[in-house]
């Protein structure tokens, strides 16, 4: 839902707005350079992240993969058959329901990740107080 014209009054709001839009995509530009840089396409970096970052318990299927990176169904069956191709993930059965189609990391891919994520730890520590500074502008802006 859109706010009320009066939820939403000062420029300031706008100007935060934007800022935080602009260190967002200049993240993920850096990001994406990163990725590439390892070898990856960026959407490969994103599921390989999101199988290790996956909380526990959870069954990282296909359509899990699909939702955490917002693609439809058969785009992510291809990313993962690109990985698995590279030697990145593994796609096995589910033992409990042969239905389903799990992935997980192999050790390259868990190197590769591993890798990256040094190099975006280290760019978030340089680069995210103008991110953070931005969000708490338009949070502040709501609150009025």
């Amino acid at each position: 839902m859109i706010p009320a014209a009066s939820a939403w009054p000062a420029r300031a709001n706008y100007t935060a707005l934007a800022e935080f839009r602009y260190e967002i995509r200049r993240f993920l530009r850096v990001s994406e350079e990163a990725a590439r840089r390892a070898g990856l396409e960026p959407q490969q970096h994103q599921l390989l992240l999101a199988l290790k970052g996956a909380r526990p318990g959870t069954a990282p299927t296909i359509r899990w993969l699909a939702e955490r990176l917002q693609l439809q169904h058969h785009s992510a069956v291809g990313l993962v058959d690109r990985l698995v191709e590279r030697g990145m993930v593994r796609r096995y059965r589910d033992p409990s329901d042969l239905r389903r189609a799990l992935v997980s990391l192999t050790g390259a891919g868990e190197s590769v990740l591993e890798e990256l994520s040094r190099f975006h730890q280290e760019e978030l520590r340089l680069r995210a107080k103008p991110l953070v500074s931005a969000m708490a502008a338009i949070i502040r802006g709501r609150e009025r």
